[in-house]
């Protein structure tokens, strides 16, 4: 089904080339979760052609407060299935396909067969690392973000680059636990992830390449760190 003018709104800001491009891009999200799903239904709203859901977890109760896949009717279903759902309901011509597993390092080449970008949408940051290894062989960019209350944290790896490595590679978990998630944390990041990943999409140079945003929603203050990568 084509519906005449669905993305007439993003004229002007994206060029007729450049939505061209992203109908013929394939992006994996990597964790269907508060994070993720927003970044999901963005691009999908946006007019990427094809995603690939990656994540093995149902939806439980505690997931109605930020998640956006989440509603009182599909408790215990499946998040990507869930999510596989909603953007159906969204934008029909989008190809969703949907992986209900964990990611696993080994499995990496099979599940990124034929795409163009991946997000990353985890809270652990082992897994994070093995992630951006996967990427990096498989020559993927890579957009990360990582959220926990008032605060969140959004970068771009490049092939090479292992910005993720230097940020995260001595820890095992983030502090999502501790701190928590309210329902704008991961819907600002996911927006901010989006934009990244737009660009990149459409052949433009991301603003946080080498580089990390660190977000404060408490005093709104948004600080930019480079990434050292000698």
């Amino acid at each position: 089904m084509t519906i005449e003018g669905r993305y007439v709104r993003n004229k002007k800001t994206l060029t007729d080339e450049d939505q061209h491009k992203l109908a013929n891009s394939c992006v994996a999200i990597v964790g269907c979760g508060g994070l993720g799903g927003y970044i999901a239904e963005e691009l999908a709203r946006i007019g990427v052609g094809r995603l690939v859901l990656i994540d093995g977890d149902r939806l439980e109760v505690s997931n109605l407060n930020r998640q956006i896949m989440a509603t009182e009717l599909n408790i215990g279903q499946w998040k990507v299935e869930a999510a596989r759902d909603r953007l159906r309901s969204v934008n029909s011509e989008v190809k969703v396909e949907i992986i209900k597993e964990w990611f696993k390092e080994e499995k990496g080449p099979e599940m990124f067969q034929e795409v163009d970008l991946v997000f990353d949408a985890l809270d652990s940051l082992a897994t994070r690392v093995e992630l951006e290894r996967v990427c990096h062989s498989l020559k993927l960019p890579l957009v990360f973000a990582s959220i926990a209350g008032w605060f969140g944290q959004i970068g771009v790896s490049l092939p090479g680059d292992f910005s993720v490595l230097r940020l995260f590679g001595r820890g095992e978990r983030g502090v999502e636990s501790t701190w928590g998630n309210p329902a704008f944390t991961p819907a600002v990041l996911a927006s901010l992830s989006v934009a990244e990943g737009v660009k990149l999409l459409a052949g433009r140079m991301p603003a946080l390449h080498r580089a990390w945003l660190q977000v404060d929603l408490l005093t709104m203050e948004f600080e930019r760190f480079e990434i050292n990568n000698t």
